[in-house]
């Protein structure tokens, strides 16, 4: 079944005195719209800004805490440093005269090395004086070393009195 068409809608009458109608109330709306949509834009704002304030603040907190405890412990430390300094310092003395008796020890003994080494020597050459024929009478090899005394070998001279002094020779 057919429907009746609505009848076009019929043009508004101009209202008496031929002014538009007024439209004050719907900037109005506008308006106070556009108002309330800003305060609430800039309440969220200021919330969003606290919000971020506040978890910043708490990190911060954190970690000026941690921090504090940073620095403490390397005051600590620093000063527990300068104290190990001062006794360091006090006790130089004593480190040096200990490593001095390491030197003095070790010295002495690579001398009474090249001393037994050079007694081996001498008497390796007095075994081969002996072995060559001689008989092992002491009282000639002893005038032996004072003819060589006299006849002018008188390194072998300090080389026998260097070895008595040691205490490495007879």
């Amino acid at each position: 079944m057919a429907k009746a068409k609505d009848p076009a809608p019929e043009p508004q009458q101009p209202t008496t005195h031929g002014r538009r109608k007024s439209t004050a109330g719907t900037i109005d709306l506008l308006v106070e719209t556009r108002r309330r949509a800003s305060d609430e834009y800039a309440r969220a704002q200021r919330a969003e800004k606290a919000y971020r304030a506040r978890k910043n603040a708490t990190i911060a907190r954190t970690t000026l805490r941690e921090t504090k405890t940073h620095f403490a412990e390397g005051f600590a430390h620093l000063a527990m440093g300068f104290k190990g300094l001062a006794a360091v310092t006090r006790a130089v003395p004593y480190l040096l005269s200990e490593r001095r008796e390491a030197w003095r020890k070790k010295k002495e003994a690579k001398k009474r090395l090249r001393a037994e080494e050079m007694k081996n020597r001498i008497e390796e050459k007095l075994a081969r004086g002996y072995a060559d024929g001689e008989d092992g009478d002491g009282e000639e090899k002893e005038k032996e070393i004072e003819e060589g005394k006299k006849s002018g070998s008188a390194g072998m001279k300090l080389m026998c009195d260097f070895l008595c002094f040691v205490g490495v020779w007879g």
